[in-house]
């Protein structure tokens, strides 16, 4: 079974990864770790973040995120033994919805009709506020930098696994809503006829244009209508082929998915929910990634066992002796307790019929914040490290069928 850091060295590997998962389970950290992960294999990387943290834009060496991809400074980057070449480099970006929009429809639309749209209320409206906007606008800037073929690896953070469904289904939705016979039926037969004045006189003749005119007002109707037109005429049929592209493009051999997860029921019960959504949707599901799981080196078999046989230092008071004594029980039942629903979990997986084998990855839990690349090396390092048995971690081990 080929682990993920095999797949990530590969030359052949996936060009696209993609983390899934519920919210607060560090996707974008590990998103940021996986892509260092592919310069460190020679590749040039790019991750693309919606929402990053400003903590995370400093760890890298940024002022900021932008929507236009950073070179991320990597002079600071100081592990003995890991480098990136010149060749391969790590660039990071912010998906900015209203400007992907925008050059969208530019594709689409000659030069009058495109200032047409852009100045339309409507259009302005739906670039930026449209439900499911933030996730189509991903999938086409995904789409777009990979056939710019810039990059050797796209690392893709992506919003919380409920949303990120609708990430998946966002193109098909968003069409089915504009391309609705419900307002195609409604707005066609005034579209084409007379002079604008006329078309909206006519307009509301009909009873439920009339009722949705007292609703919204005349204003918001017009442009509404007009977008319409516009979408009709000139990017319907566009965007219809974009979206069945983008969707051939994830369900290819250059993109593989990963659920991210941490050892609670409810982020783990996420994580096979989309997992079994990404399989039933065809979608190249690769395995899962369980963060933050407890680890502890002292492992007391005996509570009553005397704390001054495990803190000898003389300058210990015995009050403070025995508060650290009892701090390394709580640390070791919590790493006990995680390692037990990580097993859980690791069964749970083997029993479901995914149809290929998966890989299962653990990410040690860190009090520490991620500061600095050398920081984020240390994530990168878990994600490939290899574990020689089979207790309480599964990591980087196949899972089987």
């Amino acid at each position: 079974m080929t682990s993920l850091s095999d797949r990530l060295k590969d030359p052949n590997g996936p060009e696209i990864i993609i983390c899934c998962g519920a919210g607060g389970v560090g996707k974008t950290t590990l998103s940021a770790a996986l892509g260092l992960s592919g310069a460190m294999a020679g590749k040039k990387t790019v991750v693309l973040t919606i929402d990053p943290a400003k903590r995370l834009a400093d760890a890298l060496g940024l002022k900021g995120f932008t929507a236009d991809a950073q070179p991320v400074p990597l002079e600071n980057f100081n592990v003995p033994g890991a480098f990136i070449t010149q060749a391969s480099g790590l660039y990071a970006m912010m998906l900015d919805p209203k400007t992907t929009f925008d050059q969208l429809v530019a594709q689409y639309a000659s030069p009058d009709f495109r200032e047409k749209i852009f100045s339309n209320r409507y259009y302005q409206h739906l670039s930026a506020n449209m439900a499911g906007s933030h996730e189509y606008m991903a999938m086409e800037k995904l789409y777009e930098i990979f056939n710019e073929h810039q990059y050797d690896l796209i690392v893709l953070d992506t919003p919380p696994s409920r949303r990120a469904l609708d990430f998946l289904e966002a193109p098909q939705k968003m069409l089915n809503i504009l391309g609705h016979n419900f307002f195609l039926k409604m707005f066609k037969p005034y579209l084409k006829a007379g002079k604008w004045g006329i078309r909206l006189i006519n307009m509301l003749a009909s009873p439920v244009l009339r009722a949705i005119n007292k609703v919204v007002g005349r204003q918001a109707l017009d442009d509404f209508s007009k977008f319409m037109q516009l979408w009709d005429d000139m990017m319907f049929d566009g965007f219809s082929r974009r979206a069945a592209s983008v969707k051939t493009l994830l369900a290819s051999d250059k993109t593989l998915f990963l659920a991210v997860a941490t050892p609670q029921h409810l982020p783990l019960n996420e994580a096979v929910f989309l997992s079994k959504t990404l399989v039933e949707n065809r979608m190249p599901f690769g395995g899962f990634i369980v963060n933050r799981v407890h680890e502890a080196d002292f492992a007391p078999e005996n509570r009553e066992m005397n704390p001054a046989a495990i803190f000898e230092n003389p300058m210990f008071d015995p009050v403070l002796s025995d508060k650290l004594f009892r701090v390394c029980q709580n640390m070791h039942k919590m790493a006990q307790s995680d390692h037990r629903v990580v097993r859980q979990f690791a069964n749970r997986v083997r029993s479901e019929n995914y149809g290929r084998p998966l890989v299962m990855l653990t990410v040690p839990f860190s009090d520490d914040e991620i500061k600095n690349l050398d920081d984020l090396y240390g994530v990168a390092e878990a994600l490939g490290g290899e574990e020689a048995n089979s207790g309480a971690h599964v990591r980087n081990r196949p899972l089987g069928t």
